[in-house]
């Protein structure tokens, strides 16, 4: 509320000439990035469904099928940024073998990803981003499954479609836009002609030569189908199809540039040396019996099944592998060409011989590396990335570059020697380098930064599980779990107690959100938000089953921009008030509260916490009747409330809800009379009579509380400090996208909020007086 004292009124009309300026033209000179700039609350078209929301839940489900974890608990961790890159901490939690991790989860409609991090108590972890969605669902698994299930695919078939039937022997041009058949038998040549056309092979087909030098050309081998070839010859842009069951063996082949081969087949041959000049997807099983470069600026591998070269392997293109890859002499990884010319290995590469990495970008993630000989690593500018539990394993291994560790902690195991030729080369992030006898010849401990160690392979501390892509595995796991409540002691933020595990925080760990209130409801006000403002964060305590034992809430007023002596309190809307054990460390000074022994508020259906009763109870004035909202007025200072709330037993937080709860202001000492946020319940001590009067139209029969005919609202939240504006100065005048986000539904320039260049008038801003 805005009342003004004798000596205010010059003061004050001043402020009042300043927010008429803002309305005229001469604030086109600020930075305006809503190109229609509103120029008061009363222009605004609000849709009328929109809740001033600039936070909003998501729901989201973290599981964990590892097979160490049968029988214990990880932790989940949930961060609204990298947390290698200090991304901020927003909720802990565990999840086991057929025990999700389950929560509501409020967060910034303006974050874009979550950085989900899995840690077993073996020390086995994880790191992982995903975009935010309403509902979010993860597993973490040990590694990729090598093979994938194909037993529901549609593919074609020779029953119908086929225009032209293949049979016996001869020579076939192809051409037309045809589709022609073998159901039955058929050898000789087949060739494209003037146009594109298909080849379908369902039964047997034996070819001297393939030659579809047409672009657009498919050969489709059905399962059940053979296809046998001396010489293949691909154009541009041709492909070549083999399922399920279907087989394919080619002796030679040469595949143009943005030609392709598609395998679904378990039993696909390449019967002598093949250079690939296209792009090769393997789902299935291929085998290559003698040499294979990937090279070229087409070249590509995209492999998902397993794939085995029984002569040597050199990769001088892009290689994406999420399956096998076993080469039986040695496998070079060269620098790749072309844009995308990375090597990524998701899964499993073996070379039983030597495996030189020249200048390859190489990046494990959760994958398994390993040469029965020599692993070396030969002097170049490019990265070598292990992430997410990686493993590398060799016999010998020669380091002259550097390798980068990245999320969950990966190994490089050495069971002969291991050297490093150049000592300014660094292992740096989470890696641990284990050898037989704990050396790396060469080296210091200089050459380990930023996580990165040397042990033994019997003192590893690293665990890695055996899985379907790491058929080795390194370290044991040892999760001692001293308090029983099944989380293991180096994960339990309280090992000894049974009753707690996880500390959890709103907005964040280290952060404060913040709450701005206008005070003249059911009246209209004048919307500068600062009638009360709340800086407030809560931590929340959970056990090892991820309920909620108890809260701690700090609340800090930081500005009263009115006369009234207002109160504020919040509601636990699924709580029922006998869950609450106690409540502790709230400023209650006045008569108009009513509370139960336990500290809950009485007479209410829900839970309902009341933090003050009056904020001038808890601010500390220097001068004046408004605190720290008016220009050469000495700033002042807050009580700093710190709260304590048990609960009888521990709560599912789908019923405790998500912080900030349902807060609200109890205006001028009046009970009945509460603000909420848009939507949002009011208590059972509300006074029902005021819904519907003045500016207010509230229609509790549809779920609609505390907003004007034009949908504005009384109240906003924000996950982060708030900056408010100047007495009598509109939050509209403040931040330029204000408008924009409220008449797109919180749709348009969800951070508005931020100190983002282009955001702000920050004349319009309250400023901190210099002492």
């Amino acid at each position: 509320m805005k009342t003004t004292t004798p000596k205010q009124i010059p003061f004050m009309l001043m402020l009042m000439a300043a927010s008429l300026i803002l309305v005229l033209p001469s604030c086109h000179k600020d930075p305006q990035p809503d190109p229609n700039p509103h120029k008061t609350m009363d222009d605004l078209k609000v849709p009328a469904g929109f809740r001033w929301e600039t936070t909003h839940e998501v729901n989201l489900s973290v599981s964990v099928d590892l097979p160490d974890q049968i029988g214990s608990l990880a932790r989940i961790k949930i961060y609204d940024g990298n947390p290698l890159e200090k991304g901020n901490l927003l909720i802990s939690g565990s999840a086991g073998y057929h025990f999700p991790m389950t929560t509501a989860l409020r967060i910034p409609t303006a974050l874009k990803q979550l950085y989900l991090e899995l840690t077993t108590g073996g020390g086995m972890s994880q790191i992982v981003a995903v975009n935010v969605e309403t509902n979010i669902q993860y597993t973490f698994q040990p590694s990729k499954s090598p093979y994938k299930n194909y037993n529901n695919m549609a593919e074609p078939d020779c029953n119908s479609g086929c225009t032209v039937t293949l049979s016996g022997s001869g020579s076939t041009t192809i051409s037309g836009g045809k589709i022609y058949c073998v159901t039955g038998t058929y050898s000789g040549t087949v060739t494209s002609g003037a146009s594109a056309a298909t080849l379908r092979v369902c039964g047997t087909a034996t070819l001297s030569l393939l030659k579809v030098n047409t672009a657009g050309c498919n050969i489709i081998v059905t399962s059940g189908g053979t296809l046998t070839i001396d010489s293949l010859y691909m154009s541009s842009t041709s492909t070549l199809t083999v399922y399920q069951t279907g087989h394919a063996s080619i002796r030679g082949v040469y595949m143009a540039i943005n030609s392709k081969i598609i395998n679904y087949s378990n039993d696909f041959t390449f019967q002598a040396p093949f250079s690939f000049n296209g792009e090769v997807q393997n789902y299935g099983n291929m085998i290559l019996k003698g040499n294979a470069t990937l090279g070229g600026t087409g070249g590509k591998l995209a492999n998902s099944g397993y794939f085995n070269a029984q002569g040597w392997f050199k990769v001088n293109a892009a290689l994406t592998n999420d399956g096998i890859i076993e080469v039986n002499k040695y496998l070079h990884l060269n620098k790749a060409d072309g844009p995308n010319g990375t090597i990524v290995n998701n899964c499993q590469m073996i070379g039983h011989d030597n495996i030189h990495i020249f200048g390859a970008t190489f990046l494990m993630n959760n994958g398994y590396l390993r040469s029965d000989l020599e692993l070396h690593l030969f002097q170049y500018t490019s990265l070598v990335t292990l992430q997410n539990q990686s493993m590398m394993s060799a016999n010998t291994f020669v380091m002259e570059r550097n390798i980068l560790g990245q999320g969950g902690t990966s190994s490089v195991k050495v069971t002969g020697l291991a050297s490093l030729l150049d000592a300014s080369k660094k292992f740096d992030g989470p890696i641990e380098l284990a050898t037989t006898n704990g050396l790396l010849s060469g080296s210091t401990s200089a050459n380990f930064i930023n996580g990165a160690t040397l042990k033994t392979i019997a003192g590893a501390k690293n665990y890695i599980p055996v899985s379907s892509c790491n058929p080795e595995g390194i370290g044991q796991p040892v999760p001692p779990d001293n308090d029983g409540d099944g989380v293991p002691d180096d994960l339990d933020e309280f090992p000894s107690d049974p009753i707690r595990a996880y500390t959890n925080y709103y907005p964040s760990k280290d952060h404060f959100g913040s709450l701005g209130f206008e005070d003249l409801w059911p009246g209209r006000g004048d919307y500068d938000m600062n009638d009360l403002v709340i800086d407030y964060s809560f931590k929340v305590i959970s056990n090892g089953q991820n309920k909620i034992v108890e809260i701690f809430p700090t609340f800090y007023v930081r500005a009263v921009g009115a006369t009234l002596q207002n109160g504020f309190g919040f509601q636990f809307d699924g709580v029922d008030p006998a869950t609450v054990e106690s409540v502790t460390g709230y400023s209650l000074k006045e008569t108009y509260i009513n509370l139960a022994a336990s500290g809950i508020e009485n007479n209410q259906e829900k839970a309902v916490v009341i933090a003050f009763d009056n904020a001038e109870n808890v601010i500390h004035r220097i001068s004046g009747s408004y605190f720290n909202t008016m220009k050469d007025v000495p700033y002042g200072v807050s009580d700093t409330l710190k709260m304590h709330i048990r609960f009888t037993n521990a709560m599912d937080p789908a019923d405790v809800g998500t912080a900030p709860y349902n807060p609200f202001l109890i205006k001028d000492k009046n009970r009945g009379m509460e603000v909420h946020m848009p939507d949002r319940l009011p208590t059972s001590l509300a006074n029902p009579e005021y819904f519907g009067t003045g500016d207010d139209d509230s229609q509790p029969a549809i779920g609609r509380y505390y907003k004007t005919k034009s949908n504005l609202p009384w109240a906003v939240n924000l996950p982060e400090r708030f900056d408010y504006t100047w007495e009598l100065v509109p939050v509209i005048n403040g931040y330029l996208n204000f408008g924009s986000w409220a008449e797109s539904g919180g749709s348009s320039f969800p951070d508005w909020y931020k100190n983002i260049a282009g955001y702000r008038n920050a004349t319009q801003i309250y400023t901190k007086p210099a002492k």
